[in-house]
């Protein structure tokens, strides 16, 4: 990057605008003592720069604390954020977590957002409801059985 014609190399300057002062301290120090002290909004920003410049053992941890705060409350917001940054581990326990209240999911105001924005979210989710559905009504068969 530095080495290049661009703008960087000229300045001398890396300019990183799509994350806050904090966020960009933090993964930095992270870098170089492999600590990091995290609150919700901490781990989610320091999940998104892990992902976008590769520092898997970074992702794993935000998403480990991230799952450690998951609930009811957070699990369709939390399941979107784990969608939109391949976090896999956080995106499971959010649907089962999900699926274990689907009664209660669409009286959420994020399901009626989801609608809105990204309707293909709450296909999976429903997918996967009826996918463990019939599974169960697989196993309770006894028709089923060789």
């Amino acid at each position: 990057m530095l080495e290049n014609e661009m703008e960087e190399s000229l300045s001398g300057t890396i300019k990183i605008g799509d994350v806050s002062y904090d966020a960009l301290r933090m993964f930095v120090n992270y870098l170089y003592t492999a600590e990091a002290c995290l609150d919700e909004q901490m781990a989610c920003d320091l999940l998104v720069l892990a992902e976008k410049y590769q520092v898997k053992h970074l992702k794993t941890y935000c998403e480990k604390f991230m799952m450690s705060k998951l609930n009811w409350e957070n699990s369709l917001p939390s399941y979107a954020f784990a969608y939109q940054h391949n976090a896999k581990n956080l995106l499971d326990a959010a649907l089962s977590l999900i699926m274990d209240n689907m009664d209660k999911l669409s009286k959420r105001e994020e399901y009626a957002e989801l609608v809105e924005k990204d309707p293909r979210l709450l296909v999976e989710i429903y997918e996967a409801y009826l996918s463990k559905q019939v599974n169960t009504a697989a196993r309770k068969d006894p028709s089923t059985k060789p």
